[in-house]
């Protein structure tokens, strides 16, 4: 018999429809063709994480004239919907007494708004930095980058929690990681990078509960 003690959610594409915070901005300003250069740049290995910050809030901060007000990508953010089904399904999780976490390799100011949301233990996401009067500055903190792994076993050392112990819900290759750290790897959607790794597989996150309740054989 498993027993689960955390139940750890990526957010963007699993908690939100919307597959990226950062492709999101990058929408909204209009600049999503630099962007992507500059992806294409990391991926080849031609800047490091810290420098892909930096270029694209760089893009976001040039398209308001040198200036972005963190309220700003606050009100922006703030369009990105929770799916309705991710506070049906805290609720079930801490009824059965599991804490629950968020790694996410997207944006802090809407990773924060979604763990008030759906009453989350713990969150982890990539920090933006603005100066004293509220303005973007370049670049940030990579506290997850690509590695969910790294705040993972963090997390589960600090909470005394095993491995064994913890599910892992996750929608893309940057999860994989994290994914192969735990006893039970959850699959959202149908990423085939994902197949050889996860346990389960899931469409809707209302599946979660029944996931565990399986495993724990309650």
């Amino acid at each position: 018999m498993g027993k689960i003690k955390l139940v750890v959610f990526d957010v963007d594409g699993v908690l939100t429809k919307e597959k990226s915070s950062w492709g999101f901005v990058h929408k909204h300003f209009n600049v999503e063709d630099k962007a992507k250069i500059y992806f294409e740049k990391f991926e080849k290995g031609e800047i490091n994480y810290v420098d892909w910050m930096k270029l694209d809030t760089s893009l976001w901060i040039e398209k308001n004239n040198g200036k972005l007000k963190r309220e700003t990508l606050i009100e922006i953010l703030n369009k990105i919907e929770v799916r309705p089904e991710a506070q049906e399904v805290s609720m079930c999780l801490h009824k059965k007494r599991k804490l629950i976490a968020l790694i996410s390799g997207g944006i802090d100011l809407l990773v924060s708004r979604i763990s008030k949301v759906i009453g989350a233990d713990f969150w982890f996401a990539n920090e933006l930095e603005f100066d004293k009067f509220g303005y973007l500055i370049p670049g940030g903190y990579p506290l997850v980058g690509v590695n969910k792994e790294k705040p993972l076993k963090m997390l589960l050392l600090s909470e005394n929690i095993k491995p064994d112990e913890a599910a892992y819900v996750g929608d893309s290759t940057w999860d994989a990681s994290a994914m192969k750290l735990v006893k039970y790897p959850i699959q959202f959607g149908d990423d085939e990078s994902l197949s050889n790794i996860a346990k389960f597989k899931i469409n809707n996150l209302k599946e979660i509960c029944n996931i565990i309740n399986e495993i724990e054989k309650i």
